[in-house]
């Protein structure tokens, strides 16, 4: 399902289960997807991710994983602000994309983001795309945070290597 400016329900997705285009939600989030030549699907977030627009903006990545499935990149560099409802939201697309067969991979989080993912021990449901970085990954890796990923089960650090 579709979402208008305001955030609510817009209809279908689009034609032939297409992702949405761009939308405005809440006043204070725009979102719009891109799908580049080599089938990559790129959601960008440009503004407040919050209470007001977590549901709306769940829905929209829903639709858009629903539509193109396989690796989702989520790029959340235009974020200025997130708050607990936000995070949430990010962890149920992630659960939402694995249950569909697809992944979800945050590209360029701000530090705050990064930070909040660490202390919540999202590392491993909120991976971070870092395959845009040159000698660093190979092309489309997902990586943990360097230096945060831990065992939260046994509250170890990770006994993977870490960059």
């Amino acid at each position: 399902m579709g979402h208008n400016a305001n955030g609510t329900a817009a209809g279908a997705a689009g034609p032939a289960g297409q992702p949405p285009g761009t939308v405005r939600l809440a006043g204070m989030l725009t979102l719009s997807c891109l799908t580049g030549q080599t089938g990559r699907t790129t959601v960008t977030f440009a503004g407040e991710l919050d209470y007001a627009s977590a549901a709306p903006a769940c829905g929209y990545v829903r639709d858009v994983i629903d539509a193109r499935g396989g690796r989702i990149l989520l790029d959340v560099g235009g974020l200025s602000f997130c708050d607990a409802a936000g995070l949430g939201v990010l962890a149920r697309m992630s659960r939402h994309a694995g249950r569909a067969g697809s992944s979800l991979h945050l590209v360029a989080p701000p530090p705050l983001l990064l930070k909040i993912i660490r202390m919540t021990g999202l590392e491993d449901e909120l991976p971070v795309h870092r395959g845009d970085q040159a000698g660093q990954t190979q092309p489309g890796a997902a990586v943990p945070i360097p230096g945060h990923h831990r065992d939260h089960r046994r509250g170890e650090p990770a006994s993977v290597p870490l960059p």
